[in-house]
């Protein structure tokens, strides 16, 4: 499945709890109708500065906002695995497993959990590499 750009967006912005449009075009640098117009695909082609915004509000790479805007981002960046370096490979694996192991509500707090946990190393991950290159 192809994660178009206004999918994307719009799916990240929900992930981030009570974020609105308007909140996002704040954090962003641009306006409400932008991002409405991004997360309605009339806007297929943000500018640069708008991506850039948008990744950092989001906590998501510029390669990911690009990838959706290709129509070459077949996951959502919070599903993949397998790019992190998971301290724990238990985690990694009941993520994989997950869906076999459980079902209906059970199946879905497990993965709720798992995500979060996996949302927190990507953005430790993430943080520390920000972190060494303005210590550079």
């Amino acid at each position: 499945m192809t994660i178009s750009l206004a999918s994307l967006i719009r799916e990240a912005r929900a992930r981030q709890g009570n974020m609105t449009q308007g909140d996002l075009g704040n954090l962003a640098g641009t306006s409400l109708e932008n991002i409405t117009s991004i997360e309605n695909g009339r806007n297929l082609q943000p500018k640069p500065d708008i991506i850039a915004g948008m990744a950092r509000a989001l906590d998501l790479t510029i390669v990911d906002i690009y990838a959706a805007i290709t129509g070459t981002l077949n996951h959502f960046p919070w599903e993949r695995v397998g790019e992190l370096d998971l301290v724990d490979t238990e985690l990694e694996l009941m993520f994989k497993q997950v869906d076999s192991m459980l079902d209906g509500e059970a199946r879905d707090r497990v993965k709720a959990f798992i995500r979060f946990t996996i949302d927190e190393e990507r953005r430790k991950l993430r943080h520390a590499a920000e972190d060494k290159r303005r210590n550079k």
